[in-house]
């Protein structure tokens, strides 16, 4: 069964649609339907398809492992076998046979080579051999010493490395957090060595329930490894750490809107009303963000019938949909994402 067969009997077994867990993987719908029909054409650069596999499998309570397989297997097919060739045989020479011209020639230069041996010797015989030769010694030439250059040699520059795929390592106190990358979603960490393509600004958001969440500007332009701090829901605010330069950032809580005296939703609308700390992000039905933050206890906001609310501390909001009764969004604690 390939990977896309096995997703799609995954989902339709738990009874679920892509609509569901496009809202709950923060995946687009036509991704999720790209990958369950195994068409690779309709889905983005390949380390985000893997990572979009990787956290559609987990949510489906599927195993990653065999499915990203199945997926390599197809992104990259076997290299053909090289061609064995055999090594071309070197041709055989000809020996050349030694005629009677050549073996006289050869005789002709040995004679001569002995004749200028024995020249050579007689005129290197040393003078004091010879009887009454005044003998006078002489001093060899001094050669010139050449000053040796203390200056060093001029440093060789090193290759620049060409722009190319960086990883990102993302850590979380408590471990387990969700990231996210550009509204990407790369999993739960400790999340290792992710390839990215290289970028000078990049959105990282880091977000566990029943705590205050994370979301910072980063520069991708080399590998970074980060470790992101967040707090328990309550005031303090959330720190990035680069663990290779040791440097932290604070991430300062985002303002609270005003509370509304009025409750009532009106006809169709919805109303939600935070009776404690609760992490929120509210958007249409287009998926753009109508409220992201930590509202102040007690205030209430009002927003058009179709809207998705996801909250860290499901037992703290409660929600009124036109003249219906308030029922709470889910338990305490509880990270849940609805659609009213």
């Amino acid at each position: 069964m390939t990977f896309g067969a096995a997703l799609r009997s995954a989902r339709e077994a738990q009874g679920l649609t892509l609509r569901e867990l496009a809202q709950t993987t923060a995946i687009r719908r036509d991704y999720l339907q790209a990958l369950e029909d195994g068409q690779l054409g309709g889905l983005p650069e390949s380390t985000f398809a893997r990572a979009y596999l990787r956290t559609y499998a987990r949510e489906l309570g599927l195993d990653p492992a065999p499915l990203l397989a199945d997926f390599d297997r197809l992104i990259r097919p076997p290299a053909p076998e090289p061609e064995v060739t055999a090594p071309p045989q070197p041709a055989q020479e000809d020996v050349a046979t030694l005629g009677p011209v050549r073996i006289a020639l050869i005789a002709v230069l040995l004679v001569l080579l002995l004749a200028v041996g024995a020249l050579l010797i007689r005129r290197s015989a040393p003078a004091a051999l010879t009887p009454n030769a005044p003998t006078t010694q002489t001093t060899p030439p001094v050669q010139p010493q050449t000053p040796q250059s203390s200056a060093l040699p001029p440093a060789v520059p090193k290759p620049v490395a060409p722009q190319g795929t960086v990883h990102l390592n993302v850590k979380s106190v408590p471990d387990g957090a969700m990231v996210y990358l550009d509204n990407r979603n790369l999993g739960r960490t400790p999340v290792q060595s992710f390839p990215v393509d290289p970028r000078s600004r990049a959105e990282l958001r880091v977000e566990a329930a029943g705590r205050t969440p994370l979301k910072q500007t980063i520069d991708l332009g080399q590998s970074r490894n980060l470790r992101a701090t967040l707090p328990p829901i309550g005031g303090e605010t959330s720190v990035l750490t680069d663990l290779n330069t040791g440097v932290q950032t604070l991430t300062p809580l985002p303002p609270a809107p005003p509370p509304t005296t009025s409750a009532p939703a009106g006809a169709g609308g919805v109303a939600v009303r935070y009776v404690g700390q609760s992490w929120a992000r509210v958007t249409d039905r287009g998926g753009r963000v109508l409220y992201e933050g930590v509202p102040a206890k007690g205030s209430v906001q009002n927003y058009p019938a179709g809207v998705s609310i996801r909250a860290g501390n499901a037992g703290a909001v409660r929600v009124t949909v036109g003249s219906g009764p308030e029922q709470a969004m889910g338990e305490a604690g509880q990270v849940l994402t609805r659609q009213y």
